[in-house]
C-alpha cells in the first residue's frame, strides 16, 4: 500500500464528520492499493488503483494534524472557510446532515455548532431585508406525512424553511415502544425551537412560529406554538 499526503493552505476549510466533530481540514491522506480485476470465470484481468482518501485535521489549539481514520473525506460535510461569517441555510445543512449521521442529542443541536463555529472565528449571521434590516421574525411551515395506515406520522420543516425541524411520532392509540408519542413530539421541536433562538439571540433572532396546510393537524401546530420559550 501507498500512501501520499497532500498538504491545504489557509484558510483552512471547517468540515463536519459523521461522528458530529468539527475541524479544520489541513490535509489529506491518501492510501493506495493495487487491487486485482477478475472476469467472471475468475481469472485475474489486471490490477486496478484502489483510492481512499481521510481528512487530516486541525484546531485552533493543535494544528499538528489527525487523521479521521474512522471517516472518509467523501463522507464529510464541507461547512465554510475559518473566520467566514454562516448563513442560515448553512446552519440548515449542517442540522441536516448531523440528523442523518450523529447519535448523540447534544451534538445535533445549534448551540454545539454555534460553540464549534466561534471556535475557528465564525459566527451565524441573520439574512436581512430590502432594507439591509435583519429579519428577526420567521415562519416554519410544517409539513405532516403519515406512514404504517396513519400509525405514525413524520413532522417536518418544509424545503423553503431557513430552519431544519423534524421529529417522527405515533399517531395511533396503540403504544409503540420506540417512537415518541405527539406530546413528546411537540416537546422535542419546541425545545429545538427554544435552542435556536438562545442561539441566535444575540444576532437579532426574536420568534419562529409555526404554521402547516394541514388542517388535520393544526391542533399540534396550535400546541407547538402555545408552548413558551421556557418550556411552560
Amino acid at each position: 500500500m501507498e500512501t501520499q499526503l497532500v498538504r491545504h493552505d489557509k484558510p483552512y476549510n471547517i468540515i463536519c464528520g459523521k461522528n458530529g466533530s468539527f475541524a479544520l481540514h489541513v490535509a489529506t491522506l491518501l492510501t493506495i492499493t493495487e487491487t486485482d480485476r477478475k472476469d467472471a470465470a475468475g481469472n485475474e484481468i489486471d490490477q486496478f488503483p484502489l483510492i481512499h482518501s481521510y481528512p487530516v485535521v486541525g484546531r485552533t489549539y493543535k494544528i499538528d494534524g489527525e487523521v479521521w481514520t474512522s471517516t472518509e473525506q467523501k463522507d464529510c460535510l464541507v461547512v465554510c472557510r475559518e473566520g467566514e461569517p454562516v448563513s442560515l441555510y448553512t446552519l440548515k445543512k449542517v442540522m441536516e446532515f448531523c440528523a442523518k449521521n450523529v447519535i448523540n442529542y447534544w451534538l445535533k443541536t445549534p448551540a454545539f455548532f454555534n460553540l464549534a463555529m466561534l471556535e475557528y472565528g465564525c459566527r451565524v449571521v441573520l439574512p436581512t431585508d430590502n432594507s439591509k434590516k435583519t429579519i428577526s421574525d420567521y415562519e416554519v411551515h410544517l409539513v405532516f406525512e403519515e406512514a404504517e395506515d396513519g400509525k405514525t406520522c413524520m413532522v417536518y420543516a418544509d424545503k423553503d424553511s431557513d430552519f431544519y425541524f423534524y421529529e417522527y411520532f405515533a399517531n395511533a392509540e396503540e403504544i409503540i415502544s420506540f417512537v415518541k408519542t405527539n406530546s413528546e413530539a411537540v416537546k422535542y421541536i419546541a425545545e429545538l425551537r427554544d435552542n435556536y433562538l438562545m442561539v441566535l439571540h444575540a444576532e437579532g433572532l426574536r420568534s419562529i412560529t409555526f404554521k402547516t396546510e394541514n388542517e388535520e393537524y393544526q391542533w399540534f401546530v396550535d400546541e407547538l406554538n402555545s408552548t413558551k420559550p421556557d418550556g411552560e
